[in-house]
């Protein structure tokens, strides 16, 4: 293989089973690598919307070294006839995944080509190398190095929810690896980081928030921005949250959640059978409730220490510093009410201590004082 184009780091090779390539010109590469690894055999080369100038690059490197290559949209992938060795996904995650299914049913191997660094998926499975090029992620916007940056800002507070797991479930966990962004570090760095930090899942409440997040914008008709913009924005919401509540010697004082009501809400959002987005729910039994209440009460202290240590303040101005518009877009994309709202509903999902926050009804209490006062002032 071309290692001299794009050599493996030590740290990610094989790393969930697919090899990772890191350099600038590997676009230039890709033939011979792909060459190499099919043995001359035809390619599927898969693009989304947001990958399509530059899958036309990756179409006219391959033609021109003789490459036998079908080229389809992720939307007309599973509809491509031909047999091949390998799939070749170009852009983000639509194309992945309409790649790693390609490849699935014709038995063949899986490539990657991210064009943004911010697509925390790439490792999610079923890839069997990706290429993370410098030339290809620098042509990216902004908001795209904005986002991956929110998602490493964002992982202490996910580090502090697995502590929580430990403390609440004694669910001893692996040592959780903490990266951040560092000053004039390349873009194929940048996006490696976020790869292998979304190797994690996206379990997490910051993650869950942010997805309600999301739909909750949809549903308004706000236009969508990247998960990784609602993934920190979630995160920074949750770490304040987390702190005010923890504080509170008196955190359990409310009538349970109503579960009915956030069913039919989340139904709606998502467009899922509600009996099946009920059978997803997080629901405490009684004496799970009241054991994870006095475990809460016997280590609050604790974990408002280690909560300490997560400090966003200055990620966020540095964040806000990376858009033309110093982070104003946030006004219209949304409302501290719709944050409210997606903590809430999260809430049934996430487990942890968002889980039980939401079982205790602090949220629905909380909405509904939110609510009365916005009726006083239309009234």
């Amino acid at each position: 293989m071309i290692r001299e184009f794009a050599p493996l780091p030590t740290p990610c090779e094989n790393l969930c089973g697919a090899d990772i390539y890191t350099g600038r010109g590997l676009v230039a590469a890709l033939p011979a690598l792909l060459d190499e690894r099919t043995g001359g055999g035809r390619l599927l080369l898969v693009y989304d919307e947001e990958g399509r100038a530059e899958s036309e690059r990756v179409e006219e490197a391959l033609r021109g070294f003789g490459t036998r290559v079908t080229v389809k949209s992720a939307e007309d992938a599973p509809l491509a006839e031909e047999c091949c060795m390998l799939a070749l996904g170009v852009g983000g995650e639509p194309a992945f995944a309409a790649a790693r299914s390609a490849a699935r049913v014709r038995g063949a191997e899986c490539a990657l080509l991210p064009v943004t660094p911010s697509e925390d998926g790439v490792l999610d499975g079923g890839a069997d190398v990706v290429f993370l090029d410098d030339e290809v992620l620098e042509r990216a916007p902004a908001d795209a190095f904005a986002a991956a940056v929110g998602m490493l800002a964002a992982l202490p507070v996910k580090r502090f929810e697995e502590v929580c797991a430990e403390k609440l479930y004694a669910e001893k966990k692996d040592a959780f690896g903490i990266f951040s962004a560092e000053e004039g570090e390349s873009a194929s760095s940048l996006a490696r980081k976020v790869a292998v930090s979304g190797a994690r899942g996206r379990r997490y409440a910051a993650d869950v928030t942010a997805n309600m997040l999301a739909l909750i914008a949809a549903e308004k008709g706000k236009p969508a921005r990247r998960r990784g913009e609602y993934v920190f924005v979630a995160a920074c919401a949750l770490a304040a949250f987390y702190k005010s509540y923890l504080s509170s010697p008196a955190i359990d004082t409310l009538p349970p959640v109503d579960h009915d009501s956030a069913a039919e809400e989340i139904a709606r959002l998502t467009g899922e059978d509600r009996g099946k987005v009920m059978q997803a729910f997080d629901i405490f039994d009684v004496s799970g409730y009241f054991r994870i209440n006095y475990i809460l009460g016997e280590y609050r202290m604790d974990l408002l220490a280690e909560l300490s240590s997560v400090d966003l303040g200055g990620a966020e101005r540095k964040w806000r510093r990376m858009y033309p518009d110093a982070g104003f877009w946030m006004k219209s994309a949304f409302t501290s009410r719709d944050i409210l709202r997606a903590m809430s509903l999260a809430g049934e999902f996430s487990g942890g201590l968002l889980g039980f926050a939401a079982a205790t009804g602090l949220f629905a209490a909380m909405r509904a004082e939110a609510r009365g006062g916005e009726k006083k002032k239309n009234a």
